[in-house]
């Protein structure tokens, strides 16, 4: 018994990744009809709607779309508008591309919308999830053992909001800026230490899709500014770095600036401006931040949802003093980000599975859990780590549990009675 545990061990460390995707396979071939009806829906339309406008309709004006509410055609004009950019879009193209062809040859509805889009859709979704967590392993496995780099690996997929929006809400944006993200955070080393052309357009490019998804995702720029400091001497020669390489730098920007031109032409053909604010009246309240809200509340509140992800924060607040591994940079992202968030005038970014905006940056938050496991695992202190695993194992039994039962967005929020039926007396959907 004790030699077929160690073999199944051994089987699980070294194939995780793998048996996870095909879980996470089976479980987008099994998804309930409430999601898959919804798969392209709502905010998931105004992501994905560029594609069917050009492609099937072959432009904007008088296009059909499902939220009718939502996409109205821009004012005075018969082009349907849409406040979400592109650049989901772009890394959808290929999968829309390949359903489209499918329809056509088969004779289906080329519509857009028919059963090969969705499933195109969550083709997309486990393709750039699993891309993700595979450069999250390598990451992590720069600095942390294998355990440790399987348990993050394998908590923040199945104890987080992340599994939901992999295989449940795989038309967002959260999954394709997490794979971005751990690429930029991957490739980030070469960026000092092989300056140059190619390097700094590459980045550059990354860095103009990743903020063309989400315009908060330029925070992870400080990742790549602060990245590597740890003294006063560090900053003075990153600043003779910047110095030195300044004239092949100033390829970065105008890399960033190619990318959004796709969005630049779209505002133009639909308002007549290059540049437009999107978003209307929505704003931020900068004075009046609701943390508390973000984190706890029973709308969204992110460590409600997702507490394992609070593992991270311990991390961040033991380690960030020594800062290894870049730790002090990833809270002080963090902070911004939760300042931010918890400004914008719908802090509970409307239906959604958790708080929704930490999704992306579960890559840098990766790196202090892993640190705080090791710390533990490394220990002398035995109950010390059986608690964390236990806990480990009990945060992600709830996190994951949680987002199987979910029913779905919607606006008659969750009430507490609520979560404690579906998690205790089991009062949910039975197909899940």
């Amino acid at each position: 018994m004790k030699n077929l545990l160690k073999s199944i061990a051994r089987f699980w460390m070294r194939y995780y990744l793998l048996i996870l995707l095909l879980f996470a396979g089976y479980r987008a071939a099994e998804l309930a009809g409430r999601f898959y009806r919804g798969l392209i829906w709502s905010d998931a339309e105004g992501y994905y709607l560029y594609l069917p406008a050009l492609v099937v309709n072959e432009g904007f004006e008088d296009f059909e779309v499902r939220t009718k509410a939502q996409f109205k055609p821009f004012e005075g004009t018969n082009k349907t508008f849409t406040k979400y950019t592109c650049g989901v879009a772009i890394m959808q193209a290929p999968f829309f591309l390949g359903a489209h062809a499918l329809t056509l040859v088969t004779g289906g509805e080329a519509d857009g919308y028919s059963d090969y889009y969705i499933r195109a859709l969550q083709l997309a979704g486990l393709f750039y999830g699993f891309l993700g967590l595979l450069l999250l392993k390598k990451i992590l496995t720069r600095h942390f053992k294998p355990v440790a780099v399987m348990m993050t690996v394998t908590g923040f997929f199945l104890g987080t909001n992340l599994y939901h929006y992999i295989l449940q809400e795989p038309g967002m944006s959260h999954v394709y800026s997490f794979f971005l993200f751990g690429l930029f955070v991957w490739l980030t080393p070469r960026f000092y230490e092989k300056p140059g052309w190619k390097t700094f357009g590459g980045m550059g490019l990354l860095a103009g899709l990743i903020v063309l998804i989400r315009p908060t995702n330029i925070l992870l720029l400080l990742y790549l500014l602060l990245f590597g400091l740890r003294s006063w001497a560090d900053v003075r020669e990153r600043l003779l770095f910047f110095r030195k390489h300044l004239g092949a730098l100033l390829l970065a920007p105008i890399a960033s600036f190619l990318v959004f031109i796709p969005q630049f032409l779209y505002w133009k053909h639909i308002s007549g401006d290059w540049l437009i604010y999107s978003y209307g009246e929505e704003g931020f309240n900068w004075l009046e931040p609701r943390v508390d809200m973000v984190l706890f509340h029973i709308k969204n509140g992110w460590l409600l949802f997702s507490p394992m992800a609070g593992l991270a924060i311990i991390g961040c607040l033991v380690g960030m003093w020594k800062n290894r591994y870049n730790i002090a940079p990833v809270f002080l992202i963090w902070l911004l980000l939760l300042y931010i968030t918890s400004c914008w005038w719908c802090w509970w970014f409307g239906g959604a599975f958790g708080h929704r905006q930490f999704v992306e940056f579960y890559v840098l938050l990766a790196v202090p859990y892993a640190w705080l496991f090791t710390q533990v695992l490394e220990s002398k202190v035995l109950v010390l780590k059986i608690f964390l695993v236990a806990l480990w194992l009990l945060l992600g039994y709830y996190g994951y549990m949680l987002a199987v039962h979910f029913r779905g967005p919607h606006y008659e929020w969750w009430s507490w009675k609520e979560v404690v039926e579906y998690m205790w007396q089991f009062k949910f959907d039975k197909k899940y």
